[in-house]
């Protein structure tokens, strides 16, 4: 696709002049150095609140695009979360609140599970798919594995562990809000707790048996409702912890807000690789993706953008959409509050969520 110019972030006059199906950009990409295959993940900003599952090459062609259809797509406030293709060459992918659902090559539905799914799924070695239930209540499920016809085989609550203070004190859209689960080699299960700042290692009778605390000090007053610091003796700043990868070598590789950074972790706590995001030219704290890549780059999200890291922090690809304001809902819906048919307001979730490299065959 062709590069558009740049719209100025409240430059009501030039988005109105705009296609309501926003311009895909490559800004920038060094072959010799990038990862190279195709990139997979869900749109949600397109014409009529409609949403994609979209599959480019690292110039930005469009080689694969499944429409979610309408009838499900209205249904769900956020829209696509994760979207992730499968081994077998099929794509799943969460509508949150809706489901789950597994679609061929074809875009035919070939496996669903209805459930107030959000965040993360992934589809188990065993044929099993796991999930997340991020705006759960206290005492409702926040993880749940189901088998290939929809029967819970394991799920997690953590009441048992946390229903004490001050995390029993803690909520914000929903109690927890879990927002990434893998299923690790050992069998244990591990989960990203938002609203409570850490990472957990659960065994499979749900104990935790490792955990990551961060220190957030900016998120308190609008997460934990005046609750004190549940972590003050946390040696890494950070708020919002998601996505935690597992690495080969039993680091964990995780993005968090306030600061911006994405860290790589020893088991023990130890930051042994950092990037700052603002420092390679971002500033906005909405990151809720990334991966290392089998070269050592790593892919990350923020906003309307997808960009790939060297180690030594170079941007050898970057993909993002110049006609998606930046995050800023507030300041956006207020603009707008009397402008109906506005630019802004076309867009069902104003930014991308997951994204995944799909190396070539």
């Amino acid at each position: 696709m062709q590069a558009s110019s740049h719209c100025g972030f409240f430059d009501a006059d030039c988005w109105s002049q705009k296609s309501l199906n926003p311009t895909m950009v490559v800004k920038s990409y060094n072959p010799d150095l990038a990862f190279n295959g195709t990139t997979l993940f869900g749109l949600n900003a397109k014409k009529n609140k409609s949403m994609s599952i979209i599959e480019v090459d690292m110039n930005g062609n469009i080689v694969w695009e499944y429409a979610v259809p309408v009838s499900i797509a209205k249904r769900s406030k956020m829209g696509l979360m994760d979207v992730k293709r499968l081994s077998s060459g099929n794509t799943l992918f969460i509508m949150q609140f809706i489901g789950i659902y597994e679609i061929n090559p074809a875009g035919e539905v070939v496996w669903k599970h209805l459930d107030q799914a959000t965040h993360d799924v992934d589809r188990l070695k065993n044929g099993n798919t796991i999930y997340l239930r991020g705006w759960a209540k206290k005492g409702e499920p926040q993880v749940v594995e189901v088998d290939s016809i929809g029967n819970v085989v394991w799920q997690w609550d953590a009441l048992e562990e946390y229903d004490v203070y001050p995390f029993s004190e803690v909520g914000k859209e929903g109690w927890i809000h879990p927002n990434s689960v893998t299923r690790l080699e050992n069998g244990h299960t591990l989960i990203s707790l938002r609203n409570f700042d850490m990472l957990v290692e659960v065994n499979k009778a749900g104990k935790t048996v490792w955990s990551q605390k961060f220190l957030c000090e900016k998120g308190r007053t609008w997460r934990h409702r005046g609750v004190d610091g549940l972590h003050d003796d946390a040696d890494i700043d950070g708020c919002n912890p998601h996505e935690p990868e597992v690495q080969k070598n039993g680091n964990i590789l995780v993005t968090t807000r306030n600061p911006f950074t994405t860290y790589e972790l020893t088991r023990d706590g130890k930051v042994v690789w950092e990037a700052d995001h603002r420092e390679v030219g971002f500033t906005s704290p909405r990151s809720r993706d990334v991966d290392r890549l089998p070269n050592g780059n790593t892919l990350i999200q923020v906003d309307n953008v997808l960009y790939e890291l060297t180690g030594d922090k170079q941007i050898v690809w970057q993909l993002e959409f110049p006609e998606i304001p930046r995050f800023n809902p507030g300041k956006m819906n207020k603009k707008y509050e009397d402008e109906s048919d506005s630019f802004w307001k076309q867009f069902k979730f104003k930014q991308l969520y997951r994204a995944q490299r799909i190396a070539p065959k």
